[in-house]
């Protein structure tokens, strides 16, 4: 199926005010959302919940998402069950309606972003935009070696400086975007280290 070969991931637009500041250097209210981030996407811990993923061409999936560290699993299951797992450079994913299995590298693809071990949102990640403003942080993340390559946004909701990922948006190379939005959030969640194993048993 087509759809099962896009990259995954992307955000709807936020029309959301900057953080404004003269001087050259980032101000700190920037400074202090991408520490934010940086963190929450560290939590040992990570967090599980379910998405429904927009493709570029309007085509809709549902599923379930697990993430932690450098580690990322999707049980899409809606309208077929597929397994997509994403860590050590490449994701792997496996339609087992036709029992198929794809594989992708993640160092051209802005899913790998966020998938780094630590995530550090400098060199060489670029951090392209920040925008926070009504409980909600907005943050763009490129390759600082080639931006082209493709940006991934998170949109986070922020209560009291507590973060919770709400969607994810990725451009591709090509200029595709996908959307992901994410609801029933759980953090803090433990899964064996064989939950991430690539669903075609090789890793």
């Amino acid at each position: 199926m087509k759809w099962m070969r896009r990259s995954v991931l992307l955000l709807l637009p936020m029309l959301l005010a900057a953080c404004q500041n003269g001087q050259e250097l980032r101000p700190t209210c920037e400074l202090t959302a991408i520490t934010q981030v940086e963190s929450y996407l560290n939590n040992p811990k990570g967090f599980e919940g379910q998405f429904t993923q927009t493709w570029p061409d309007g085509g809709k999936s549902t599923g379930r998402i697990v993430y932690e560290p450098g580690k990322l699993r999707l049980n899409y299951e809606y309208p077929a069950p597929m397994i997509v797992v994403a860590k050590d450079k490449r994701m792997v994913a496996k339609d087992f309606s036709n029992q198929s299995v794809t594989h992708i590298g993640l160092s051209r693809n802005p899913l790998g972003l966020m998938l780094k071990t630590p995530v550090h949102l400098s060199k060489p990640i670029l951090v392209t935009n920040v925008q926070h403003k009504n409980g909600l942080l907005q943050i763009s993340l490129a390759s600082s070696d080639n931006p082209s390559q493709g940006l991934l946004t998170l949109l986070f909701i922020d209560q009291n400086g507590q973060l919770t990922l709400r969607q994810m948006q990725a451009v591709d190379v090509r200029q595709r975007r996908s959307i992901m939005d994410l609801e029933n959030i759980q953090e803090g969640i433990q899964v064996p280290a064989s939950y991430f194993a690539y669903p075609d048993g090789q890793g």
